[in-house]
């Protein structure tokens, strides 16, 4: 069996009955998924700014799971927010969702669009793309000019979804497309099959790394990711 803990970086709940019925379908028959929340920080992440109030709560969830004996992480959030400290203080496999669905992007097409939330979270997402080393292959970042608490009007959400991808593909010349937030859920079939070409939901993405990370037996590395000093932390 695998034990993945799925933390969701904000402190509301909203969102986790989707994201399990999601991950419940596509899982492994052996895989056992919890999700959590944080008790503090932001109710959303749009910008550098709510990550920055979210990490400290996600990183110490993170340790938590590796002493409760989980066999792996994902953080779930475009943002990857905590993802490098995690891998830092832990062994077990820790997987960011935005890092998890660009590498996937590069396997199948030469360009992609990342269509996310609102225009004023492009530049955390443009900086990340730069860390992670995959900016020349991302042609687009779009917004759907909605912010992410709303995302549940689920017809607003499909109609600025189908217009945006649209534009992504046919005025940037992506050949694939990334959805740029956890929270854009549930049109991943529809719209590739419109637009013809592939549709990457993050989360789906980061739990399939993460599944075949525990059963190849591989984590970071630690020449990456060294381990911290013993030093006097306090909050």
């Amino acid at each position: 069996m695998k034990r993945i803990k799925v933390i969701v970086p904000v402190n509301t709940s909203i969102w986790n009955e989707s994201i399990l019925e999601i991950f419940e379908k596509n899982k492994d028959s052996d895989t056992l998924i919890d999700i959590v929340n944080i008790t503090k920080g932001p109710e959303a992440i749009e910008q550098h700014y709510d990550e920055v109030w979210s990490e400290l709560f996600t990183l110490r969830e993170a340790e938590k799971a590796e002493v409760e004996g989980y066999d792996g992480i994902i953080i779930y959030c475009f943002g990857d927010p905590a993802v490098r400290a995690a891998k830092e203080k832990l062994r077990i496999p820790v997987v960011g969702i935005m890092e998890a669905s660009i590498h996937f992007a590069s396997l199948l097409g030469k360009r992609f669009s990342i269509i996310t939330t609102r225009n004023e979270g492009k530049f955390a997402t443009e900086d990340l793309l730069k860390l992670y080393g995959f900016e020349k292959k991302c042609v687009s970042i779009r917004a759907l000019g909605i912010e992410v608490l709303n995302l549940v009007d689920r017809s607003r959400l499909r109609k600025a979804a189908l217009e945006t991808c649209r534009l992504a593909v046919e005025d940037d010349g992506a050949d694939v497309l990334v959805f740029g937030c956890g929270s854009i859920l549930g049109l991943r079939e529809e719209i590739s099959e419109i637009l013809k070409l592939p549709v990457i939901e993050p989360g789906i993405t980061a739990l399939k790394i993460c599944e075949d990370l525990i059963d190849v037996g591989l984590t970071h590395s630690k020449r990456a990711y060294p381990m911290p000093l013993n030093i006097k932390r306090q909050i």
